[in-house]
């Protein structure tokens, strides 16, 4: 898997894929480890996932918790509907710092 990614004032974007599963879980979290070691603060951009499973929430739990103890944090923006609504599902936004665009993410580190 090759990520999606660019910085803006030392937060990286990353872009995530239409489906992210336990098939491809592995490869995220190997691919985004260079990443890590540059930067703390991170915002994921959902507008293209379309599928999520368990592994996938775990994936973006385990790197919220990483990245928290490295001092930096970790945004979510643009999911779909259906995204959304598995988040709310399964209460992982109160876990999350979730907001409609790439832009109020980004701002919200300010």
């Amino acid at each position: 898997m090759v990520l999606n990614a660019e910085s803006i004032d030392g937060i990286a974007i990353v872009s995530l894929p239409e489906r992210l599963n336990s098939s491809n879980c592995p490869a995220f979290q190997k691919d985004l480890e260079p990443l890590m070691q540059e930067n703390s603060r991170f915002v994921f951009d959902m507008t293209q996932v379309q599928h999520m499973d368990s592994s996938a929430l775990g994936t973006l739990v385990a790197t919220l918790k990483h990245l928290r103890g490295l001092g930096g944090d970790l945004r979510l923006c643009g999911m779909t509907k259906q995204i959304r609504t598995l988040f709310e599902l399964v209460r992982m936004h109160h876990v999350f710092d979730v907001f409609n665009t790439r832009q109020e993410a980004l701002d919200s580190y300010r």
